[in-house]
């Protein structure tokens, strides 16, 4: 019997989601979207700019379609689609509480905290954990900037509304290099939880790419 291969959407379910993020998006007031996420509403192209870290992009309200403003840029994996259309759709405009706090301490984030540390932790540590100064050089060129946490933290926003601690500690000859990401207490407001899982990991593996 012949096994048919999936595609990514199909092994992954992720074309339903991506369906129902569109779909939710299309159904909303372009304005209202604007107004709580932040972004632009680009009436003749019906499409929001989105800048994400240090690029930008065209989503469509209708159709989600993402397109790059920058040149060589070869716009994004379905991933990070279904999380540019969350943003949009779920931002539910509250102001930044310059508030920290943990993934486990997002509504769900505690029953889900060892698939997450896989996901984000460990390979921010496996990449960064001994070279501290390269990840700020690389997390700076994304637009991120420091903060006072660990021996070093660099803040990065991949929406205009959501900042994300990265902080590392550095080791000694008694301890190992340990790290932890932080989320502002409004996270909720714009992003659900397991979009939380994902997107650190998303930015860890665009740096990495970048060492």
């Amino acid at each position: 019997m012949i096994k048919k291969k999936l595609s990514e959407k199909e092994k992954y379910n992720i074309g339903v989601a991506l369906e129902m993020a569109i779909k939710k998006l299309s159904a909303a007031d372009p304005r209202q979207v604007s107004m709580k996420s932040g972004v632009i509403f680009n009436r003749e192209q019906e499409s929001y700019i989105v800048p994400y870290l240090n690029r930008k992009y065209l989503v469509n309200h209708s159709t989600g379609n993402i397109t790059p403003l920058q040149q060589n840029d070869k716009g994004v994996s379905i991933q990070q689609q279904i999380l540019f259309l969350h943003y949009l759709a779920t931002a539910g405009g509250d102001s930044l509480q310059n508030e920290w706090i943990t993934f486990k301490e997002l509504p769900g984030g505690a029953i889900y905290t060892g698939p997450y540390q896989n996901r984000t932790i460990k390979p921010f540590l496996k990449y960064f954990g001994e070279q501290p100064r390269r990840f700020q050089k690389i997390a700076a060129s994304l637009g991120g900037i420091s903060a006072a946490f660990g021996d070093l933290c660099m803040i990065l926003r991949p929406f205009p509304r959501v900042p994300i601690g990265f902080v590392l500690w550095e080791g000694d000859e008694e301890f190992p290099p340990s790290a932890n990401i932080l989320y502002d207490a409004s996270a909720s407001s714009y992003l659900p939880t397991e979009d939380y899982a994902l997107l650190p990991g998303l930015i860890i593996w665009e740096m990495a790419a970048l060492l």
